[in-house]
């Protein structure tokens, strides 16, 4: 510390203080200066000498919320400068400065401070996004210049975000420009890592924003994979305004090849945003010796774009597409396993309109499904347009005493599919109306009968025919069909039946629901001609019933408290009267209808039959902590299970959770290939979670005793930083069957250092 300066101005000063001799009591407020601003003084000591003031013992300033304290300042009320020496304290919004000296001017908010230890910023709000400390924002210097504008220049100091003492990290700088509530830069930075050096960082920007968002590099990423070998990355963060922003990242792999990415942002309005994903990949691959050498070219791409908004004249628009090069790219590259063995990919875009019980809506749609990936197979649906038009059921007051409900459904649209049998050489285009008419009776006080009738007419400018010169065995003629067919519906209505009892503090309410529907479809000729592409084209004649049974049981804490769902049971079956559904079902084949689909998803008719199979589905959620599923298809007319799936979850405590799922397949392979799949999840604490944290996730293949997919990951974090590990193994067959070890280190309201990404976390 320099004290020539000080010191003579000191004696200036109390040369001037004997000449005039004016002394001042301790703790009087001295009067106030002629300007309309008021400096408030107080210490044990003033005295005063023309325009200068001597201030010694426990001084305290304060002025247009600036409030420094000091052992002895020298003050001038002309100019508004302050000199303070020992244990000066300067404090204003949320800054706060601890110096050995300070020299500042109380007018214009500029000084220099020495020997500083000083906070700033507000904490920003907690979140389970990313890593945060309610710590303030911490730095020291030997030398902090404040500017008017509030911001700090440091020379020769560090900054931090960890509680004092001995920070866990810091960033040690040459210089640093400090703007409370925005940002911190730093020109010729080191990161220190405990009291180590990790590496050097010619300009580094952190976020002091109370939504930490700063544009700039991203820490670099290292990671290692049993394929790819050892991977490098970096990125970019652009901070475009505050309601957009674009983040770039790319990989290097030493075996070979490297990955772009991409995430844009933004909310244009209160009532729109939008999000778009890129990723892509250059000159990877992935060799494999199976009797020789195998060479299969992994090069991609995949993007996601979603955007929604509220448009003009009430209309709402939605665009979610969705693109992939290839199925072979998604198995290389997923990140995780769920997304790695999804084989669908959908593209959709639409806008509609709901005015009074009208709708309309005009869209865009495509479809894919691959069914292998060497040599890649796909079906592709395409629509391109569509238009639909109708009314919700709406009330015609002819009769008073009557309630009669009217509605249609209209659409046309231009549809293509391709599929490895055929392929439809144009749009095809199919027009549809289907109006109805609802007429509710009442039978009695308990009973009710709800018959729906209507006609469905449809016309496509095209068919598919069997030929067998053909190499698919199908052949799209340019021919139209027409279908009309002639719908009846009822529900039949029943009383529910329930009980109500009491079991200490505790009301419980048993309710049984019985449910029966009719249904009648007559007019589908032609149905194997008939081009699928979507729900409305496997339409077949019917006959048949729908019978269910549904048990609920509530649970009520108190007399004015919400009843809530404990224990669901439901239980239900269909009869057909027409066991083929008029020549539509045919024996040995894998045959998907609307009326078969419409109670179970897994197929089960290769064969006429008058049962379906009976569908149980068991829903448990005791007050929140527990919840689990049993679902069960039992096939009567085979007499055996076709497909249970068990699921559970458990939340211990507030921060212990465990889950497990097993879904078992038992039927033909021509209906639905067989699996036996169980999958455990246990997890403790949360990523970015203070303290310790671990989630361990297993799929295992019981039938082939295999474990497709493992990860575990684990975090420790500190008040300021964390650290967390992961190891993931996906087998995937010859295409992938991969280790990686990721590992990140995340600074709290700045970003992470590895490779651990958002979408692989377990928690």
């Amino acid at each position: 510390m320099k004290n020539g300066p000080p010191n003579a101005a000191r004696l200036v000063v109390l040369c001037a203080l004997l000449l005039f001799s004016r002394t001042g009591r301790a703790q009087q407020p001295a009067r106030p200066p002629p300007s309309a601003d008021l400096v408030e003084i107080r210490a044990d000591s003033q005295q005063k000498a023309g325009d200068l003031y001597l201030l010694e013992g426990n001084v305290e300033i304060r002025y247009r919320g600036t409030t420094l304290t000091a052992d002895e300042v020298t003050y001038n009320e002309a100019s508004g400068a302050v000199e303070a020496r020992g244990h000066v304290a300067f404090e204003r919004d949320d800054d706060r400065l601890e110096a050995a000296e300070a020299h500042y001017n109380l007018r214009t908010g500029e000084g220099v401070f020495h020997q500083v230890e000083g906070t700033v910023g507000i904490p920003p709000k907690p979140t389970d996004s990313y890593l945060v400390t309610t710590n303030p924002f911490y730095f020291r210097g030997e030398r902090v210049r404040r500017h008017g504008d509030g911001s700090y220049l440091v020379e020769n100091g560090w900054v931090t975000n960890c509680q004092r003492g001995r920070p866990k990290w810091r960033l040690k700088t040459a210089r640093a420009k400090i703007r409370p509530g925005h940002d911190a830069r730093l020109y010729r930075s080191t990161f220190v890592l405990g009291g180590l050096p990790i590496f050097y960082l010619p300009f580094a920007a952190l976020s002091l924003a109370e939504q930490p968002r700063q544009s700039g590099f991203l820490l670099p990423s290292i990671g290692n994979d049993s394929v790819r070998g050892t991977t490098v990355g970096t990125g970019f963060f652009w901070a475009i305004n505050p309601h957009a922003d674009l983040t770039l990242e790319t990989q290097f792999f030493n075996q070979g090849g490297w990955t772009q990415s991409a995430e844009f942002r933004a909310r244009p309005s209160v009532t729109s945003r939008v999000k778009v994903n890129y990723f892509g990949t250059i000159n990877t691959r992935l060799s494999r010796r199976a009797g020789g050498q195998t060479d299969v070219r992994q090069n991609g791409q995949s993007a996601h774009i979603f955007a929604e908004g509220l448009l003009p004249g009430g209309f709402r628009g939605v665009l979610d597409i969705t693109h992939l090069s290839s199925f072979r790219f998604r198995l290389g590259f997923a990140e995780t396993f769920n997304e790695a063995v999804r084989s669908e990919v959908r593209a959709d875009a639409f806008v509609s309109n709901n005015p009074g019980t009208f709708y309309f809506h005009g869209f865009f749609s495509r479809y894919q499904t691959f069914l292998q990936p060497i040599p890649e197979t796909s079906v592709t649906l395409l629509t391109a347009p569509g238009l639909e038009f109708g009314t919700r059921p709406h009330w015609l007051d002819w009769l008073k005493k009557q309630p009669i409900y009217f509605s249609f459904d209209s659409s046309v649209s231009g549809l293509r599919r391709d599929e490895p049998r055929f392929q439809t050489p144009e749009l095809v285009q199919r027009y549809s109306v289907y109006p109805r008419v609802t007429i509710p009776f009442r039978l009695g006080r308990y009973f009710g009968l709800t018959p729906t009738f209507g006609v469905r007419a449809s016309r496509y400018s095209s068919r598919v025919v069997e030929d067998t010169s053909q190499p698919g065995g199908k052949r799209v003629l340019n021919q139209p069909l027409r279908r009309i067919t002639e719908e009846v519906s009822v529900d039949l209505l029943f009383p529910s039946l329930q009980r109500i009892f009491d079991l200490g503090e505790q009301r419980y309410k048993h309710v049984i629901e019985p449910e029966a529907t009719y249904r009648y479809v007559n007019g589908v000729r032609s149905f194997e001609e008939i081009i699928r592409f979507d729900e409305e084209d496997i339409l077949t004649d019917t006959h048949e019933i729908e019978y269910a049974l549904t048990q609920r049981l509530f649970v009520k804490e108190s007399s004015d408290g919400q009843a809530e769902e404990l224990v669901s049971l439901r239980v239900s079956q269909t009869y057909y009267f027409d066991p083929d559904l008029r020549g539509a079902l045919r024996p040995g084949e894998r045959n998907v209808v609307r009326s078969l689909i419409s109670l179970t998803p897994f197929a089960f008719a290769d064969e006429p039959r008058r049962f379906s199979p009976i569908i149980s589905v068991l829903r448990l959620n005791p007050q929140g902590r527990y919840s689990g599923d049993f679902r069960l298809d039992f096939d009567t007319t085979k007499g055996k299970v076709l497909n249970t799936r068990v699921s559970g979850r458990v939340r211990v405590t507030k921060l212990v959770r465990f889950s497990v799922a097993h879904f078992v397949t038992r039927n033909r392979e021509l209906l639905q290939p067989n699996a036996n799949q169980l999958r455990l999840l246990a997890g403790y604490g949360q990523l970015y979670r203070q303290g310790f944290n671990a989630a361990v996730g297993v799929t295992w293949d019981l039938d082939r005793d295999f474990l497709p997919n493992q990860v575990a990951q684990v975090s420790y974090n500190w008040d300021c930083c964390g650290v967390a590990f992961s190891f993931r193994r996906l087998g995937l067959g010859p295409l992938r069957s991969q280790n990686e070890y990721r590992f990140t280190f995340t600074v709290a309201n700045v970003g992470t250092f590895g490779t651990l990404r958002e979408r692989e976390r377990l928690f």
